[in-house]
Formats: structure tokens, C-alpha cells, sequence
């Protein structure tokens, strides 16, 4: 299943991407700020959902983004997102670490201020 969520987006940031051609990563940048912002934290919490089902309570604490695009005509665009997650096991007390990268796809609702983002769909193992 595609994960999902949405952020609001300050006005000027917005006006910025859409209407004076700022770089789309510029605009990532400041929309998801520091480690600590709680946009930062949404797209860590998005990146996570992909591994839910994995076990060992994933965890993400940092992301790249890779690539960017923007279609201002339509109001959408992508973004791709290397990152590390962290599993921890606790019944094994077993650790372990992987890297992964995901495309999201995003929509921008001008009037609303808010930028809807779909994941890629998680690719399924074929059964042997």
C-alpha cells in the first residue's frame, strides 16, 4: 500500500516554489528544517511505514533527499529520499541496519497551503 501524508506549507515558501521558480530542494530544505522539526519527523515517520512490517521496530532518524522536480503548471512533482533505518529486535536484543530510497510524489493545494505526498508502491517478493 502507498503511505501517505500531508504537511501544511507557510505562505512565502509556497509563493516561492510556485510562483518565483525556487529550486524544489531549496524548498524541501526549509520545509522540513532541522533534525528535530516535526516536518522532519513526519517524513521520517513516512519512511518508517514502509517497514512496519519488517519487525524489530524500525526506526529512521535521518533522510536525504536525492532528486527533486516540480511541475508548477499542475501543481506536482516528486521527491526522492535515501535514508538509514534501524532495527532493533528487543526480545534477541539484536540491532541492525539497512539503507533504502523511496520516490514520493506530492500535490500542492495552494489555496489550503498544504502539500499532499504518496509513496512509491512497496514492491512484493514473488513467492518462489
Amino acid at each position: 500500500m502507498r503511505e501517505q501524508f500531508s504537511l501544511q506549507v507557510e505562505g512565502r515558501l509556497l509563493k516561492q516554489l510556485v510562483k518565483e521558480g525556487l529550486n524544489p530542494l531549496i524548498f524541501f530544505n526549509h520545509l522540513f528544517g532541522p533534525l528535530s522539526s516535526p516536518n522532519y519527523r513526519a517524513m521520517c515517520e513516512g519512511l518508517v511505514a514502509y517497514h512496519n512490517k519488517e519487525g524489530g521496530s524500525p526506526e529512521v532518524k535521518e533522510f536525504d533527499i536525492t532528486d527533486t522536480g516540480f511541475k508548477p503548471e499542475n501543481m506536482t512533482g516528486y521527491l526522492k529520499c535515501k535514508f538509514g533505518i534501524h532495527f532493533h529486535y528487543t526480545c534477541s536484543d539484536l540491532h541492525n541496519d539497512a539503507t533504502d530510497t523511496i520516490r514520493w510524489d506530492f500535490k500542492i493545494d495552494e489555496g489550503g497551503h498544504t502539500i499532499h505526498f504518496t509513496g512509491e508502491e512497496p514492491w512484493v517478493r514473488d513467492a518462489e
